[in-house]
């Protein structure tokens, strides 16, 4: 655990204030949801992902996917990558989404990119040399809010995904906003 040397005191209403340089340094915003964690007598926040609480559901979308595709199956929350399709691609699993992504997200639209045919393929996080030629992006939607999302990737740069391919995606997106119902 790292020192920040910042002390803050506890409001009337029990209230503390995160300073501003950290809540920008975890990407905290306005109205995201805190886990409260405590150990003997210290007190610890964590950034709450619904989405981590059914990991299990995500690993068998992201693996089913991959094992009908062929392709790397990723799945985000809104800050980071939980998960890669079969084992793979370990090295990536928790980096933090890119702004290309987390624009996606928010936007909660589906994106297909195919270098080949001159598409726009986004960095999936921050710093990216995945060498993607190909992906599928899709938000996972659940009351209106995005809680994540399930992207396909490929390093192919001959083939280009077909719709079939975005509705297997979306299914998969789909099966987990589900989970919360």
């Amino acid at each position: 655990m790292r020192e920040t040397g910042i002390v803050r005191r506890i409001d009337e209403l029990g209230r503390v204030v995160i300073p501003k340089e950290i809540r920008k340094t975890l990407r905290i915003k306005e109205g995201d949801p805190l886990e409260i964690y405590m150990d003997k007598d210290e007190l610890f926040f964590k950034k709450y992902s619904p989405l981590s609480s059914v990991s299990e559901y995500g690993k068998t979308v992201a693996d089913s996917i991959q094992d009908l595709t062929e392709k790397t199956c990723i799945i985000t929350d809104t800050d980071t990558i939980l998960y890669a399709s079969n084992g793979k691609h370990k090295e990536i699993i928790g980096k933090t989404l890119s702004a290309d992504m987390d624009r996606v997200l928010k936007e909660r639209k589906s994106v297909v990119s195919c270098r080949a045919e001159g598409g726009n393929v986004l960095p999936l996080y921050r710093g990216d040399d995945m060498g993607i030629e190909n992906q599928i992006i899709v938000p996972i939607i659940v009351g209106g809010d995005c809680f994540g999302g399930v992207v396909l990737v490929d390093k192919q740069p001959s083939t280009c995904f077909d719709p079939e391919t975005l509705k297997l995606v979306r299914l998969g997106a789909t099966f987990l906003s589900k989970s919360f119902e």
